[in-house]
């Protein structure tokens, strides 16, 4: 479909338009003919079309009622932001996959002439081509959601770059960003989610920490710093209050963990394998994490002891603990363990006979996926046939 109905009467009631994966081309011709047959929409969807070119400045002063506006997977460049700008209703605007090339601080400033500055809630621009950095957002006072993730962002981000103070969830994910996190970050006293993963963060582990710990530790729900060049060793994450998943997976973390650090007590997501880390993990760390479920340690030179008889607070569903030293005795506390589908503990220095408990968990359990190979262990392998199993028996 190119071209829009010839036939469409105008309406005060439509409030609701969505067009999504059709064939338009001219997008001045299609908000044209939006604004010619209401002025009272409140969500409009373009997704996916092939509209390209300037829009004309009186569709945003036309829109008095717009909130939702989505036009990703299109053709549309930066300087067409110029035509939204006048929306003071707008809270969301999407235009993920289109033809953004410019640096972002320019995209920004076409949006920032106007009153949607006072009313966007929600940006996003995922997987274009935009360059540059983080600039100073804390313009759009509202903003609640930004997403930059699969862009070309680089360099480092600028200290006393500012955030909005109603910011919640920022996810620039996917770039080639450097350096560490600005201190201005711990001053976002409403962020929930900060995803920085899969860039080329390179600062220290406890410095990221450190900058983060103002009033955004007691905020933040989910910190995701996977894929990057981070080093250092683990600081203590225990102020942390509200922290509900860690991602620090495949970075360059080192050095040996103090034994006195604790993890935050909302935790239910701990990914930290692919690390060069050492040290001796014991149940004083793990003793107020009763919401754990995810336990991600594999490929490090982890040590877990953990008292003989200790019953851990938390039910994990998945264990991942390849290449830590958990042996010579099969663990225990495994034992007190009912809810996993997915374990691997192999190459865990564990040489032992492994215990008739832990296979009727397997069945009982729905087990998927298990891993204990590259251990010395002894026993008899019953018949687990529901369950995905690598083992290396050495009898």
């Amino acid at each position: 479909m190119s071209s829009m109905p010839s036939k469409f009467n105008s309406s005060t009631s439509l409030s609701v338009l969505y067009l999504p994966w059709n064939t338009f081309t001219s997008s001045s011709m299609v908000f044209q003919w939006v604004s010619n047959i209401t002025s009272n929409l409140v969500e409009l969807d373009l997704t996916g079309n092939h509209l390209k070119g300037s829009t004309s400045s009186d569709f945003g002063m036309l829109m008095h009622s717009l909130r939702y506006l989505d036009l990703s997977a299109n053709y549309f460049k930066a300087t067409d932001l110029k035509s939204f700008m006048n929306i003071c209703t707008l809270n969301s605007l999407y235009m993920h996959s289109n033809n953004l090339i410019e640096d972002l601080p320019s995209i920004l400033g076409n949006l920032s002439g106007g009153c949607v500055i006072h009313s966007l809630q929600d940006l996003g621009l995922v997987h274009n081509h935009i360059t540059g950095t983080l600039p100073n957002i804390s313009i759009f006072s509202s903003l609640k959601t930004l997403l930059l993730d699969g862009n070309k962002l680089s360099g480092a981000i600028p200290e006393g770059v500012e955030l909005p103070s109603t910011l919640e969830d920022l996810s620039i994910g996917f770039n080639s960003l450097e350096g560490g996190i600005p201190k201005s970050f711990g001053d976002a006293c409403s962020l929930l989610s900060l995803d920085m993963s899969y860039n080329n963060l390179s600062d220290e582990l406890p410095m990221i920490i450190f900058h983060l710990s103002g009033c955004a530790r007691y905020s933040l729900e989910q910190l995701c710093l996977g894929m990057n060049q981070i080093n250092g060793t683990l600081p203590d994450f225990s102020t942390f209050t509200s922290l509900k998943t860690l991602h620090l997976y495949n970075n360059k973390l080192n050095g040996e963990i103090h034994r006195d650090i604790q993890f935050p007590p909302k935790l239910e997501g701990l990914y930290m394998y692919s690390n060069c880390l050492k040290g001796v993990l014991t149940d004083y760390q793990f003793a107020n994490m009763s919401k754990l479920q995810v336990l991600a340690l594999s490929d490090n030179s982890l040590g877990l002891e953990f008292t003989q008889n200790w019953v851990p607070p938390f039910q994990l569903l998945i264990i991942e603990l390849r290449s830590c030293k958990l042996g010579p005795t099969f663990p225990k506390w495994l034992q007190t363990q009912y809810k996993f589908v997915h374990i691997d503990i192999s190459n865990a220095t564990i040489s032992d006979t492994i215990p008739e408990w832990f296979w009727v968990k397997l069945p009982l359990q729905k087990v998927m996926k298990m891993n204990i190979s590259c251990n010395n262990l002894q026993g008899t392998i019953p018949n687990v046939s529901s369950t995905y199993v690598s083992i290396s028996m050495f009898l």
